[in-house]
């Protein structure tokens, strides 16, 4: 198996239980051909019955549904194609729950059947989506593999380097370089991959991430960058890190023009960095915003994020509501960004009942991102229940990305105000189209 390539297998059934155990085997070898545990392929296999179920209930044998696994060396996927009426998404917000709240009389209700199978899909897989188009749905389902987390002794002496060069790095190196940087660095300086080295040996082999090394004549490693393409038009870096006392200071520079060499032979419109490290050379970057994260002794970070356009901004149509057109128009006067911007109107169409959001967690750094996956007439309510949730839990650092390719997405913006989110920055390309970042704001941290 070429690990550089997503390869997949397709299975089309009738939406009926009939076929519930062609499923899950489908799904099951399928997760492990690719390259997948015990583990990941049942649990994959059983969010993926899960949803099956599901959709012969509401389907009834009515509909054709067309499953495709793929996946690459670190994750499994399984996409379901598939034509109904309407998709309940509320099972999929970590809000959701086996039982539905009492009633007014006090009463527990008796929870919803058919939203029991999606919620324990939901509970099975790290990341699932939703999408719709004129042909129906597709609801992806992501399930990575379990990864040792990094162990804290036997990393290499720091020593200075004398001389180095720039190059690729092996898997080996690799790893020794991404714990070194867990062990020297400010968690919210470095990503949750990196706190699990085979895993980001094996998104370096199968070519989500591309990495570059400063090292001696003798293999010691002085420093190095990481980068990712977040979709076909945009990269994100992290770094470059010292990791070794520096004998040159062109070092982070040196690190950096690698990155960017190699970006520059590419289709990138634009190269981010969202976890600034002290040694990044900002005059290769202009300012896109600032967010505030509350750490866990209490005191205050602010982490800017940087952006370097790779060449001139031909514009782009953004969708948004009225209540951004302000901060819209002050970010893309300043950052000279030519945009088309069309407004979302309710029509009076009929509304989904329902909204869902997708959740990323960072652990390491007491923080999560929320992504919408479905808009409906709860979406103020959805979100508050959210927030409580997340604040009980003592997590404080909430972001939420909108992209503006979107058109449904903007209708979140209310229900963002009113639950005590404000725009911070504009993040070019990245998604279908422009994402705006917001930030829950921490008492006592923004005027």
């Amino acid at each position: 198996m070429n690990s550089t390539t997503i390869t997949g297998v397709n299975l089309e059934v009738t939406t009926d239980a009939v076929f519930l155990p062609l499923v899950t085997a489908f799904v099951e070898k399928a997760a492990l051909a690719l390259g997948m545990d015990d583990a990941t392929a049942k649990a994959l296999m059983t969010a993926s019955g899960e949803v099956f179920t599901y959709l012969s209930h509401i389907g009834a044998g009515e509909n054709d549904v067309r499953i495709r696994c793929s996946g690459k060396g670190y994750y499994a996927q399984a996409d379901f194609d598939f034509q109904a009426e309407s998709f309940n998404m509320h099972a999929f917000n970590m809000t959701a729950s086996y039982g539905l709240p009492e009633d007014l009389s006090g009463e527990e209700n008796e929870p919803d059947q058919e939203e029991t199978h999606l919620l324990t899909a939901s509970r099975m897989v790290d990341r699932f989506k939703l999408a719709q188009s004129d042909d129906g749905f597709r609801l992806t389902l992501t399930k990575e593999r379990t990864y040792p987390a990094a162990s804290k002794g036997g990393l290499p002496k720091v020593t200075p380097l004398q001389s180095y060069s720039v190059v690729k790095p092996d898997s080996e190196e690799l790893k020794i370089f991404v714990r070194m940087v867990v062990d020297q660095y400010d968690p919210h300086l470095v990503p949750s991959s990196f706190h699990f080295p085979g895993k980001v040996a094996d998104m370096a082999a199968c070519g989500d991430y591309r990495a570059a090394l400063a090292v001696d004549e003798e293999g010691r490693i002085g420093g190095g960058i990481i980068w990712i393409w977040e979709n076909h038009q945009m990269v994100e870096c992290y770094g470059p890190y010292v990791v070794s006392e520096l004998s040159a200071s062109s070092m982070p520079h040196d690190l950096l023009d690698f990155c960017i060499g190699a970006i520059a032979r590419s289709r990138a419109l634009g190269l981010i960095c969202r976890y600034p490290t002290p040694e990044l050379p900002l005059e290769y970057f202009e300012t896109l915003g600032d967010l505030i994260f509350l750490q866990s002794d209490g005191s205050l970070l602010e982490l800017t994020a940087w952006y370097r356009h790779f060449d001139e901004d031909l514009g782009t149509t953004v969708w948004t509501h009225p209540l951004l057109d302000d901060f819209l128009a002050r970010e893309y006067e300043r950052l000279a960004f030519a945009r088309e911007i069309i407004h979302t109107a309710d029509g009076g169409e009929v509304s989904s009942p329902f909204s869902a959001l997708s959740s990323e967690f960072h652990q390491a750094q007491g923080r999560v991102v929320l992504r919408p996956l479905w808009w409906g007439q709860d979406a103020l309510e959805t979100l508050a229940a959210h927030v409580a949730l997340l604040q009980k839990e003592w997590i404080h650092c909430m972001t939420f990305e909108m992209d503006l390719g979107h058109p449904w997405e903007t209708r979140f913006a209310p229900a963002l105000f009113e639950n005590g989110f404000e725009p911070r920055y504009v993040l070019p390309y990245g998604g279908k189209s422009d994402l705006i970042v917001f930030e829950h704001r921490v008492d006592g941290t923004r005027p």
